[in-house]
């Protein structure tokens, strides 16, 4: 799918929906919310509609959602390397602050592999540098088991997006750098940084 074909679809979508949010760029941390499958399935999504206002609901973050396209999309998309972009402004997904995703089912895992492959971004947290989004992982599954997604993701959110939401802006708005930014968030409750342990297994291996 080409550029001005994804923008055409978007513009298509927001004008068919009610009560989306548009806010200026600029001065804001810009979020990317990702449900790491089609847009229909994501927004029967109560979960991931919470996040969206959270997100929204403070005045110095803009959050925009990005979905996977339909399958017979993907494919095109995937072959020609075309950046993928956000629904309310059309932006390319690789320029935001923060790439959050909120994942509510195991099946989408592969899906979150796919997503940073359309967005340019490496798909290891151990190849990314300042350069690129804050990958940040959330959702029902990392409630149970977040470590099947722990090498991806940059910070693990494990907890209320009423709590978690304005100490990640906080966060972000405090921090020197990237690293420093990581090690304010592992301080925080409900914030796992995957890097910073190293998983013990068992003899069994579990």
């Amino acid at each position: 799918m080409k550029f001005w074909e994804q923008r055409d679809r978007a513009q298509l979508t927001l004008a068919k929906e009610i009560g989306y949010i548009r806010k200026p760029h600029g001065g804001r941390l810009r979020v990317a919310l990702a449900f790491p499958n089609t847009y229909w399935v994501g927004m029967s999504n109560l979960g991931f509609q919470t996040v969206y206002r959270l997100f929204n609901a403070e005045n110095d973050i803009v959050c925009e959602r990005v979905f996977l396209p339909p399958k017979q999309e993907l494919a095109e998309q995937l072959a020609s390397k075309t950046p993928l972009l956000t629904l309310e402004s059309q932006t390319p997904v690789g320029d935001f602050d923060v790439l959050a995703f909120s994942i509510s089912f195991e099946w989408d895992y592969v899906n979150v592999l796919t997503l940073l492959r359309l967005a340019g971004i490496p798909r290891y947290a151990s190849e990314r540098g300042p350069r690129h989004p804050l990958i940040v992982i959330g959702g029902a599954v990392t409630f149970v088991n977040p470590e099947p997604l722990a090498l991806f993701a940059d910070v693990i959110a494990a907890g209320e997006g009423e709590v978690l939401v304005p100490a990640l802006e906080r966060a972000c708005r405090q921090a020197s750098d990237r690293d420093d930014l990581l090690r304010q968030l592992a301080r925080e409750r409900g914030f796992y940084v995957p890097s910073f342990y190293e998983p013990q297994y068992a003899a069994n291996g579990i």
